[in-house]
């Protein structure tokens, strides 16, 4: 049986590659709004609860299911208790404890001599807490990191915002952010004095009376702006 051709007139043909081609923008498109980099991509879900039974906490991850227990110490105290975004954090009289999703409590415990941080800041991915010797940060991927203080340095604020974090004590300010794995610092000048310091998304700005310093977390840089002093 002799076959069939069949013409398709030349517009049907350029209709049907231009469909084409708006599906496959649009499908790049859609895969590239996935990666959450930018501060409105943010997704501030809570996936991490902390339960306390007795001497027992519980985290429980809502990502994975699963749940970590830990058991405390014979008169270990708890001062400090909470969980945001991607992390937990618990702060006793003898360590930190803190939790993230796809891993167990995370430990560190405090040296000789050195005062227990009564309360901390906890955020999406990002967590603080100060003792009177050491910064200590810890991140959403799961990874404590710690700085020590110099002679004489004590810390004089902290911040926290959604993946952006920042300890300001009387030397130099410790930039932090998720993706680090450390603090990131810039010195305070000689009589510099700290007037305003704010965290958001992934930017800490600081003001003194010389100059406006900011941390970018996704660069892990800090910038700096000197003040027209009137």
């Amino acid at each position: 049986m002799p076959g069939v051709v069949v013409r398709v007139p030349l517009w049907v043909m350029t209709r049907s590659m231009l469909v084409a081609s708006i599906l496959m923008l649009v499908s790049s498109a859609a895969a590239h709004a996935q990666v959450g980099l930018l501060p409105d991509e943010i997704e501030r879900v809570d996936v991490i609860a902390i339960e306390r039974d007795g001497r027992d906490l519980f985290a429980f991850d809502a990502l994975s299911g699963r749940r970590s227990a830990i058991r405390l110490e014979v008169d270990e105290e708890v001062f400090f208790e909470r969980s945001r975004g991607r992390i937990g954090l618990v702060l006793t009289n003898r360590r930190a404890l803190a939790v993230a999703p796809g891993v167990g409590w995370q430990e560190l415990r405090y040296r000789l001599n050195e005062g227990a941080p009564k309360v901390g800041l906890v955020d999406d991915r990002v967590a603080l807490a100060v003792t009177g010797r050491r910064a200590l940060g810890f991140l959403g991927r799961g990874i404590w990191v710690e700085t020590r203080f110099s002679p004489q340095e004590s810390a004089e604020a902290l911040r926290v915002g959604s993946a952006a974090a920042v300890v300001a004590t009387n030397r130099r300010a410790l930039g932090l952010a998720p993706d680090l794995g450390r603090f990131v610092p810039t010195a305070l000048q000689i009589r510099e004095e700290l007037e305003s310091i704010r965290a958001e998304d992934t930017i800490v700005t600081l003001r003194t009376n010389r100059r406006i310093l900011v941390f970018s977390a996704p660069r892990g840089i800090w910038t700096e702006q000197i003040r027209r002093i009137h």
